[in-house]
């Protein structure tokens, strides 16, 4: 709890939410400071599926709101936000955690506190809650409203492009209805035929690599019976990227030269080439370019992960390499707006990808792609790198969502592989100091994973 009145009101008085109270009633409010608590960083305020309904008002800090344990991150609160009033005002489950992210000074008010208050400042309390609602329902209705006037200004623009009055228009009848958002998310998820299945041979190398004791031979046993897998990795083998001396002739032999870690990421690099090296028309990516793309910034993040001493190189290979596999199960849908993206991109040229997505569909291709890793069982702190590797200032301080962004920046900015259109994107400072490496250190990674995705392409991959 905080120690003194004096140290919470002149916060109180910087706060926009209590504007409405009277010097008195703010008074009032500190000489108990039982309604406030302080909260150190990775403390949980709230957890999801508790019956605890206290209302939260945040003085000094910062707080991430996320669904399940480490989970996707819903928003970031600062000063002067307010949450947990659903279940405060309807008596029901909390849907979300609640987490400090650093030092936080919190008013927390449970019922038995809160009618403790004055009648007069309770009122207030209410009339500041039902605002806050407001705002937020009228925010979620202007962005709807946004999204629908999108799609009818894309369809009318088409219309006028075509410089022909013969037939119907768009105009005329119309624009087609299409969902975004969670309701597009939930379309998506329950048609789980459109969600491509993790290869086989990629979930038996991920299992075993798990346990600390598995070998090179072990994993060899996985792809001996596969003569195009045993033929792509002696190619590599051979090849002057890793220019080992003499000819190797065997996979046992190639495994043992290779080793556990490194043998993984080729099977995995190998396997994966089925479901990334697809063409994607909406995304403007032709077979193999998102294929290359992706082991250029999984080589680069395992060097990057390497270079700051991080215990999990091999997770941060792996986000590398599916960091955009959301991208395949959104094309279609892409495809389908494609009048849309085509206006958005030519009236906002300086916009990205991820941009439109979230315009247009409400989401990105990050947050896709998380789900389909949960799906696939992959660890969660690989699934959440993905998600935030386009704004990894969103999940704090966990370091791998800023190697993969920093890794997915240095090789479009090296031209290693095809992201597709629109896919440059400003560097988050954030990361700069959450992966403190020289300018030199960078180039070098970028410089192998340049030679390792020469090494592959064309060997591995038949477009």
């Amino acid at each position: 709890m905080v120690s003194t009145h004096v140290e919470i009101l002149p916060i109180i008085n910087r706060i926009g939410f209590f504007n409405s109270f009277t010097a008195d009633e703010k008074r009032q409010m500190v000489s108990d400071d039982a309604h406030f608590r302080v909260y150190k960083p990775g403390e949980m305020l709230i957890r999801q599926g508790s019956s605890d309904q206290s209302l939260f008002i945040i003085f000094t800090g910062t707080v991430n709101v996320t669904e399940g344990v480490g989970g996707t991150i819903l928003a970031v609160l600062r000063a002067g936000d307010i949450f947990g009033e659903m279940a405060f005002l309807t008596d029901t489950r909390r849907t979300a955690n609640v987490v400090a992210m650093e030092s936080v000074i919190a008013l927390k008010l449970d019922r038995v506190l809160f009618e403790q208050l004055s009648l007069e400042i309770r009122e207030k309390f209410k009339d500041k809650i039902i605002e806050k609602l407001v705002a937020r329902l009228d925010k979620a209705n202007k962005e709807l409203a946004r999204l629908n006037a999108a799609v009818s200004a894309g369809f009318s623009e088409s219309s006028k492009s075509t410089g022909t009055s013969a037939g119907p228009s768009f105009t005329d009848s119309p624009a087609p209805v299409f969902v975004s958002g969670r309701e597009l998310i939930r379309k998506i998820i329950s048609n789980t035929a459109s969600l491509p299945a993790m290869p086989e041979v990629m979930i038996k190398v991920q299992q075993m690599i798990k346990h600390p004791g598995t070998s090179p031979a072990q994993l060899a046993k996985i792809i001996e019976t596969d003569p195009a897998m045993v033929a792509g990795i002696l190619k590599v083998a051979n090849s002057a990227y890793y220019g080992f001396r003499g000819k190797v002739s065997t996979i046992q032999h190639a495994s043992a030269l290779f080793g556990t870690r490194r043998l993984a990421e080729l099977i995995t690099a190998m396997s994966a080439g089925g479901v990334l090296g697809k063409a994607m028309e909406g995304y403007g990516l032709k077979a193999g370019d998102m294929w290359r793309h992706s082991i250029a910034v999984a080589c680069t993040a395992g060097e990057i992960a390497a270079a700051v001493g991080s215990d999990a190189p091999d997770s941060a290979y792996m986000a590398g390499l599916l960091h955009d596999i959301g991208k395949i199960i959104l094309d279609p849908h892409v495809r389908k707006r494609k009048v849309l993206f085509d206006h958005y991109y030519s009236t906002h040229p300086e916009k990205t990808v991820q941009d439109a997505e979230r315009d247009i569909l409400g989401f990105d291709h990050a947050v896709i792609a998380a789900i389909l890793c949960e799906n696939w069982n992959l660890p969660r702190s690989i699934s959440f790198g993905i998600r935030h590797h386009h704004q990894p200032s969103a999940a704090g301080d966990h370091q791998l969502s800023h190697i993969v962004h920093l890794a997915d920046y240095i090789t479009i900015q090296a031209g290693l592989g095809c992201a597709g259109k629109a896919s440059c994107q400003d560097l988050d400072e954030a990361s700069r100091s959450m992966v403190p490496l020289d300018p030199e250190t960078l180039r070098t990674a970028a410089e192998k994973a340049r030679r390792y995705m020469e090494s592959l392409t064309g060997r591995l991959l038949r477009p």
